[in-house]
């Protein structure tokens, strides 16, 4: 497997890593809608039972914001998370920029195919969608160091405090969303 990105990152197909960063993108845009309508829906399903924990904040007469509005922000945001992350890495790492956007949007067909697994399980069950995707998230690190390992010749240090650097990014980003979107 490493033999084949480090064939495509020698290959330089540019075009090739913005179509799967958009298509990664649009995915999350579509899995952060579905989610935040399961959550509405469960907590108006659990508001008329009279157990909703949400029952102060979701009423019948809330208007809650489109899907679109969903859908947009979702896409907003796993854009400039992925172009800031690129950026980040590529400063500290002392790497291409390119390169590095090329072998980060290369792992995301791992991200693609655990945001279609989650998307399909979602509306069904939600908690199993969510375990997927986290490890989805968790063999794409996993991916990560090992790309780190085998085609940058990454001291140890380096790697690690990229891996946690990434993860702290992506765990803050979560927490915004949850507490802000």
């Amino acid at each position: 497997m490493i033999k084949f990105i480090k064939s495509y990152l020698d290959k330089n197909l540019f075009y090739v890593s913005v179509i799967i960063t958009g298509l990664t993108s649009l995915l999350f845009g579509l899995f952060y809608t579905l989610f935040k309508n399961n959550v509405f829906e469960n907590a108006s399903n659990n508001l008329f039972d009279g157990t909703g924990v949400l029952s102060s904040y979701v009423t019948t007469s809330t208007n809650r914001p489109s899907e679109v509005n969903y859908f947009l922000i979702g896409l907003v945001l796993s854009l400039i998370f992925f172009f800031v992350v690129t950026l980040i890495l590529s400063l500290y790492l002392k790497k291409s920029y390119i390169k590095l956007f090329n072998l980060l949007s290369f792992l995301n067909i791992i991200l693609v195919i655990g945001l279609i697994i989650s998307c399909l399980f979602i509306g069904i069950f939600d908690v199993l969608a969510y375990i997927i995707l986290i490890i989805i998230v968790i063999l794409y690190l996993f991916m990560l160091y090992m790309c780190f390992n085998k085609i940058f010749d990454l001291d140890k240090n380096k790697k690690i405090i990229s891996l946690v650097g990434f993860t702290v990014i992506v765990i803050i980003i979560l927490v915004l969303l949850k507490l802000f979107v």
